[in-house]
């Protein structure tokens, strides 16, 4: 009953006449409770709640929801804040609210900030980054998938620093506008643009996601390129050796490492909240 009942308060309240009309019910919530049942385990993959009850004087948003290789479409209350989406989320993911961050095109969702107020509308793309309980302690007690390739590579000696190509990037030092890394940190994507990184060529380079098109724009002075996001068939990272603060990235676009992106010293705070982008889209 307790998710019954938060669920409830995400629905638009009925009017009068909508009272007069479910009369004979066991009140409002007793309605919900009949007619709307939670979404099962086979369908959190790819969910969609909806709400076939009287509106209220507040308009309902179609949201779709990106986090890792899931999708959530929600309809809610334009008046309910973040927060109350984070709640709806919780519901369907197993994602604990304080360890829910949210984000769209314009940057980070404040909690107690109404969804009209942020400006969203109907089909607005958000993207939530956060981990379960059970997800945070495995992280705590098991190497990740990058963190074993980094061990492996330094094994075979083929790291990425090693190779020429990068090499003679890395040794001409951190860029003075470079962002600070953090080590050991794990951030979500800020909303301005990553800048201060290098590419390839030793050109200052910048990333800006634009979730809402479904593109990143890399940009140099020169010139924007805009990639769009569901392109990127690989991402991969490694820890610049005796900066561990910052990391080498690559992003693949088709299937040779001649058509690799390749950026270095970002911070390595964001790289996870990068290849979630990446692996929400494909």
């Amino acid at each position: 009953m307790e998710a019954d009942s938060i669920w409830n308060s995400f629905l638009p309240a009925p009017t009068e006449e909508d009272t007069k009309t479910y009369a004979g019910t066991n009140g409002y919530d007793g309605m919900v409770e009949s007619t709307n049942q939670l979404p099962s385990e086979e369908t959190l993959a790819h969910s969609q709640i909806e709400a076939n009850l009287p509106s209220s004087c507040s308009p309902s948003l179609s949201l779709k929801v990106t986090h890792n290789k899931k999708a959530y479409d929600v309809i809610i209350s334009a008046d309910k804040t973040v927060r109350d989406l984070k709640e709806m989320l919780t519901i369907l993911s197993g994602i604990p609210v304080d360890k829910q961050k949210i984000m769209w095109s314009r940057g980070p969702c404040p909690d107690y900030s109404t969804l009209d107020a942020l400006g969203a509308k109907t089909g607005s793309k958000m993207m939530m980054v956060g981990s379960s309980n059970q997800e945070v302690t495995q992280i705590q007690t098991k190497p990740n998938e990058a963190t074993l390739k980094a061990m492996d590579q330094v094994k075979t000696g083929d790291k990425l620093g090693e190779q020429n190509l990068h090499r003679k990037i890395i040794e001409k030092g951190i860029p003075s506008d470079c962002m600070p890394g953090i080590l050991n940190d794990r951030e979500p994507l800020p909303p301005h643009p990553l800048s201060g990184m290098v590419n390839k060529q030793g050109q200052q380079v910048r990333l800006t996601f634009k979730l809402e098109a479904d593109q990143i724009w890399i940009s140099t002075k020169e010139r924007t390129t805009k990639v769009a996001i569901g392109n990127i068939r690989k991402v991969v990272n490694e820890p610049i050796v005796g900066h561990e603060e910052y990391h080498v990235v690559g992003l693949q676009t088709g299937t040779t490492e001649a058509s690799i992106y390749w950026f270095y010293w970002v911070p390595c705070q964001y790289v996870d909240a990068i290849r979630e982008v990446f692996a929400s889209f494909n």
